[in-house]
């Protein structure tokens, strides 16, 4: 009887529901009709639905006139008013169009998930692929070049003078290629040459403290790559590039005579979605005879991400992303001197390498429904590398699930879980095999009140390198974000930070040359947090739209880890020779004390017209104080005496400028920076031998402190280009960077290029 009972509702039920009106349709970008998932779709009283991971979406409505409201973040609201009766089933399809504020940008690095720029409690930049593509772009580090407050030292990042120099290891900047790591195992150092360039969706940069959501490595901040997916259409893109190194401005130091060095390369991308797959294919080969004396490369890069779209389970896709990499080349490592030798090699070193990079990331990702997530995802990322003297590996193996929840009342949670496994063998490590393992739990809770959004968030990690187990303590990160006005925004944020140290700090034993590198295996981490204070204001004048940010930032160290010179003699060695205070004599990375930087920065970007003519612009100014708590003149290894850490400055500005004439554009880059005050004192001065030796002196790097006085006013760079675009998709640029063919240096004795002329063919097919 109940059966009965049971079919006889449920058949009612089917009658009723066959009576109700049904509105069916799919939302897409206007402008490249890719569907758009998680579109808000508000009706009725206080009814709403929202669109599937196809952009797909079906109401049921009422009788009479139904008023919708299409709502997505970064898009302008679409208001539709239809007229339903019982029983009909309508089609209705909406194209949504981005609103053109760059504010409205979305980012991820900030808070782990979708959101505006303009709502992110702390300092960030966006670098878009038209930024890639106007410029003459050689590797993901040419681009960040133009990041207000970002700055490279012999090919480590520094955000607001976090990083000195330390030899190419201990980043304490993290590098995310689609928001996993992407620092080597051994060295915890950022492989620029190795981001796949051809593939680029978007690049944000997170200036602060973020260990809380990141952990290790991000004490300083996040540079976050994100590879992009095929749109609706097919594409092709092709670069041809080639360039030549210009003769310097003091003809003694081309060491090349009348045959000018050049580069040369392409890169390619095709991306296509077949069915419910999408492919995006691509790759790199460059090859650079180098304008420094013996230093060349050659290498190839191809990179191959894959996504599937489940049809039968919504929400589900999952696919393998790879990269892989081949390198060979000769280094440059010390000058000959620092007269006419700074583009030529010291005698003592003839290095050539040959190595290979190779990275393979599966995910699985499951959103049941617009307001959460579940992601799995990996890395795995092996580096090898082998010279004339030294051969070494690293792998590193990397996994994180992380959950996303939101709720209808502004609510939003994130949480994960991450491990990580090193293991490396290394010349370098005296063939030891050192290992390192990591695991991590985090959480960030974000919520709106009206004008107001507030973040919270920990993290807490357990480190083992070898046996030696250390714990992070609770890491913590708390922030607001406050409208005033609808382009005005407030923020503040506190951040505290921590970074291990590399396995290479620890124990890497090496020699170049006179330069010698100690270990230290009682290397303890550094800690640290930041605090910021900053507003974002947007504009608009006339066809000019854009926004002016302003930031005060505080930041400070305990255990900062600081490569330092003198003698490190083993514990054993009472009674130390001649010979043994050569032997001992060099650079160990030791825990320095306390350290504090404090300082402001203001930028300003925009788009929109000079008169008739489009133009999009970038610019900031940073300074910082960078100083050592307990700083004791008598007892520093510095260049000088003055208070400021090693390899900082205080000033820097960046600006870029565009303009377009019909199918002409021509662009400007400046980069400045004020004097590097304090570098190592011996790479200054000599290594003087104690008495009764009859020896005089070894060099490190001759006539360093000559040259750098000489050179003591600071840096301005400018970069020029012009373009012109004779068919549709087809760009054809010339460039000269260096323009008016500066001799400058970042870290000691690594002069920069002499003026560059280059020519570059896009094509977009």
């Amino acid at each position: 009887m109940m059966r009965y009972i049971i079919i006889c509702i449920l058949m009612c039920s089917n009658l009723l529901h066959a009576q109700v009106p049904i509105v069916r349709g799919l939302v897409t970008d206007a402008a490249n009709g890719e569907p758009l998932p998680g579109v808000n779709i508000i009706y009725g009283k206080d009814r709403g639905v929202a669109t599937d991971v196809n952009g797909n979406f079906e109401i049921f409505g009422t009788e009479g006139k139904l008023h919708l409201q299409f709502r997505y973040v970064g898009y302008n609201t679409v208001l539709r008013t239809i007229d339903v009766v019982k029983g009909q089933t309508l089609r209705l399809d909406v194209k949504m169009r981005e609103q053109q504020h760059m504010l409205n940008e979305l980012v991820v690095s900030a808070s782990r998930y979708e959101q505006r720029l303009s709502d992110v409690i702390v300092s960030m930049d966006v670098i878009k692929p038209s930024t890639i593509e106007n410029a003459h772009t050689l590797n993901i580090e040419t681009a960040l070049q133009k990041v207000p407050g970002l700055m490279f030292l012999g090919g480590q990042a520094s955000i607001r003078s976090g990083n000195g120099y330390s030899y190419g290891v201990g980043s304490r900047v993290l590098l995310l290629l689609d928001d996993l790591p992407m620092l080597t195992g051994a060295g915890g150092e950022a492989k620029w040459d190795f981001v796949p360039l051809e593939n680029l969706g978007q690049v944000e940069v997170l200036k602060g403290a973020a260990s809380a959501l990141y952990g290790s490595s991000a004490l300083n901040g996040v540079i976050n790559i994100r590879t992009s997916y095929p749109k609706e259409k097919p594409e092709t893109n092709l670069v041809f590039y080639s360039g030549i190194y210009g003769q310097p401005k003091r003809s003694e130091i081309a060491w090349w005579g009348n045959t000018q060095p050049f580069y040369s390369g392409m890169r390619f991308t095709h991306s296509q979605m077949f069915g419910n797959l999408d492919i995006v294919a691509g790759g790199n080969i460059y090859t650079d005879q180098g304008y420094r004396e013996k230093e060349h490369e050659q290498y190839a890069r191809f990179n191959l991400n894959t996504r599937y779209r489940s049809q039968k389970v919504k929400g589900l896709s999952g696919g393998i992303n790879s990269n892989f990499m081949s390198k060979k080349g000769g280094n440059f490592l010390i000058w000959l001197n620092g007269t006419d030798g700074v583009y030529r090699t010291s005698p003592v070193i003839d290095q050539s390498y040959d190595n290979t990079r190779l990275n393979i990331d599966p995910f699985i990702i499951y959103n049941p429904n617009p307001n959460m997530r579940h992601s799995l995802k990996a890395r795995i990322f092996r580096v090898s590398y082998d010279n004339d003297t030294m051969h070494n590996y690293d792998n590193s193996s990397f996994a994180e699930y992380q959950f996303l929840k939101q709720w209808e009342n502004n609510l939003s949670l994130t949480a994960g879980v991450s491990t990580t496994f090193i293991d490396a063998n290394s010349n370098l490590f005296s063939n030891t095999k050192h290992t390192a393992n990591n695991q991590a739990l985090y959480f960030q809770a974000d919520k709106r009140f009206r004008s107001w959004s507030f973040v919270l968030g920990g993290r807490y990690e357990l480190h083992k390198i070898n046996e030696l187990r250390e714990s992070s303590k609770p890491l913590l990160r708390a922030g607001f974000n406050y409208q005033a006005k609808e382009f005005t925004f407030i923020r503040g944020s506190f951040g505290q930070g921590f970074r291990y140290p590399a396995i290479a700090e620890k124990f890497a034993f090496t020699q170049v040359g006179a330069l010698r590198i100690f270990p230290n295996d009682t290397l303890m981490p550094e800690r640290g947090w930041n605090a910021e204070l900053g507003m974002k204001q947007g504009f608009s004048y006339g066809q000019t739209k854009g926004y002016l940010d302003a930031a005060l930032f505080w930041s400070e160290y305990k255990d900062m880890i600081e490569f330092t010179f003198g003698q490190h003699y083993p514990a054993n060695l009472t009674n130390p020779t001649l010979w043994d205070f050569f032997k001992y004599t060099g650079f160990r990375a030791y825990n320095i004390g306390h350290a504090r930087i404090a300082g402001f920065e203001v930028s300003q970007n925009g788009q929109g017209s000079l008169g008739n003519l489009p133009i999009d612009f970038m610019m900031g100014y940073t300074f910082t104080d960078p100083i050592e708590k307990n700083f004791d003149p008598k007892k520093t290894t510095a260049s000088t005496d003055k208070n400021i850490l090693k390899y900082r400055f205080y000033h820097s500005a960046k600006a870029s400028i565009n303009v377009s004439y019909r199918k002409l554009s021509m662009g400007m880059h400046l980069d400045y920076h004020s004097y590097i005050i304090n570098i190592d004192m011996a790479f200054e001065d000599s290594l003087r031998f104690p008495p009764p030796s009859n020896l005089a002196y070894a060099v490190i790097l001759p006539g360093m402190k000559e040259y750098r006085a000489k050179n003591n006013t600071g840096d301005i760079i400018f970069n020029w280009r012009i373009a012109w675009d004779p068919l549709p998709g087809t760009r054809l640029s010339f460039i000269i960077n260096n323009l008016f063919n500066r001799e400058y240096m970042t870290r000691p004795g690594d002069v920069q290029p002499p003026r560059v002329y280059a020519l570059q063919l896009s094509m977009k097919i």
